[in-house]
């Protein structure tokens, strides 16, 4: 099955790329080595946390981010040079990029991905490097966001791919099941990551029957998974429930179990705990009660809040359109140009960036993390005071040759062990508690250095 980023060739780029990039041949200069830093520089979500998404689809894409005999053609009708055009054609992007492992927590305006190649080519692939880690990444910590919502035994639904950005979908539904969710809809996703996929049924299912008994009936005849209905297509209380509860009765009659129903509409607070009793009172105490209709972390606590629970909540809208933070403002910065350290300075503090090549370490005591810490890349390993420093960045990979698949439950765990580790900052009812980031002193002279003079 191929791989939708199969479809990138070399134009999936922005238009300056390319003109930065032609001018940099044009002086002899497109194959300076550079060092760029990947960073992000607010948090998304009103939070104070992201976790980090989306390397192994970049390192997929990359593979054929390429100029073809079809991209250098429309190059050249859009008037870029036939020399530059050649040499787009004759050297594939050599792009060499250090970042920690996917479901890494990560921390604002701190360099955490090192992209490393001929200054032209990092510029040509800038534009694919963020929009793949910058959608990612959020996707992921939106779906942290809601699993942290959830009481222990509750499960986490993808149901969003109806209403992802486009083919965006494709890649959302990854990165949600890494931040948390347990099962997806996403067919294609399931198939290509190996995520469990799983849904219900329509309101157009039921109203295909006359009765809705029969739809009911029909769909669990047919249905080999966990059987959930549909219960609100016209009254739920009235209507839906019960005739879920009557085939619930005949399914036990021929050896199988209703799994669940479902609400997607509707005044929860009433209608969950109705439901529950109707249920119970039915001796179907084992029947899951699933909710769905635009869900998202506060609304899913504030139904926790109450007496009683829902069982399973399937998230869409809110999940893969990132409600609330619609994007990731991650950037990517130079750093060094031909061994020289440079940096952006600006009026806004906050967009002053750090030069020169540097190396991310994570210190913890005793196992638990208690900062990052930013260093230049000759200073080496930080000075051992009684804590460990560890080195963030442990995957590597070059354009061309993409990362060993990694199973996405082993991702998906490391979330979940790291939001353990890291459970003192993430305390929700604190989301602006500060995670110390700091840098060596040599940095601290450089970025000094270089403010005081032109670069």
């Amino acid at each position: 099955m191929n791989h939708p980023t199969a479809a990138i060739n070399g134009l999936y780029t922005d238009f300056y790329e390319l003109s930065m990039a032609q001018a940099l041949f044009m002086e002899g200069r497109h194959e300076e080595p550079a060092c760029f830093d990947y960073f992000f520089r607010n948090y998304p979500f009103s939070g104070n946390y992201v976790i980090f998404a989306g390397l192994q689809t970049l390192g997929q894409a990359l593979k054929y981010f390429l100029y073809d005999e079809d991209s250098c053609k429309a190059l050249h009708e859009l008037g870029f040079d036939p020399a530059f055009i050649a040499w787009l054609s004759n050297h594939p992007p050599s792009i060499t990029i250090e970042a920690p492992p996917e479901g890494t927590i990560v921390f604002a305006q701190t360099p955490y991905v090192q992209v490393r190649g001929p200054f032209a080519h990092v510029l040509l692939a800038e534009t694919l490097i963020l929009n793949i880690l910058n959608f990612e990444s959020l996707i992921a910590t939106k779906a942290s966001r809601m699993k942290d919502a959830l009481l222990p035994g509750q499960v986490l639904l993808d149901f969003g791919l109806r209403r992802a950005q486009g083919f965006a979908g494709f890649h959302a539904s990854r990165a949600a099941y890494i931040g948390g969710c347990d099962s997806s809809s996403n067919v294609w996703s399931a198939v290509q990551y190996g995520h469990p996929a799983g849904g219900t049924h329509a309101h157009a299912w039921v109203q295909a029957f006359e009765a809705e008994d029969e739809a009911f009936r029909t769909f669990a005849k047919h249905f080999t998974g966990k059987t959930v209905l549909l219960v609100d297509t016209h009254d739920s209380l009235r209507e839906g429930i019960p005739n879920a509860i009557k085939i619930a009765r005949e399914m036990e009659a021929s050896g199988k179990q209703l799994f669940g129903i479902r609400l997607d509409s509707g005044d929860f607070t009433r209608l969950i705990p109705q439901a529950r009793q109707l249920l119970d009172d039915a001796g179907l105490r084992h029947v899951k009660i699933v909710v769905s209709d635009n869900l998202d972390e506060h609304r899913i606590r504030a139904l926790n809040a109450l007496p009683v629970k829902a069982d399973i909540f399937g998230v869409g809208t809110k999940l893969l359109a990132a409600d609330g933070s619609p994007a990731l403002n991650g950037v990517l910065k130079l750093a060094e140009l031909n061994g020289r350290p440079v940096m952006k300075r600006s009026d806004n503090p906050e967009k002053i960036t750090l030069p020169g090549e540097k190396q991310l370490w994570r210190i913890s005591d005793d196992g638990v993390p208690v900062g990052d810490y930013v260093s230049l890349s000759w200073e080496g390993r930080p000075p051992e005071d009684g804590r460990k420093y560890a080195a963030l960045r442990t995957e590597s990979f070059q354009s061309g040759s993409s990362l060993p698949r990694t199973d996405l439950d082993v991702v998906r765990s490391r979330v979940q062990t790291q939001k353990e580790l890291f459970r003192t900052f993430l305390n929700t009812s604190n989301e602006q508690a500060a995670y110390p980031v700091t840098i060596s002193n040599n940095l601290k002279d450089l970025q000094h250095e270089l403010l005081q003079k032109k670069q």
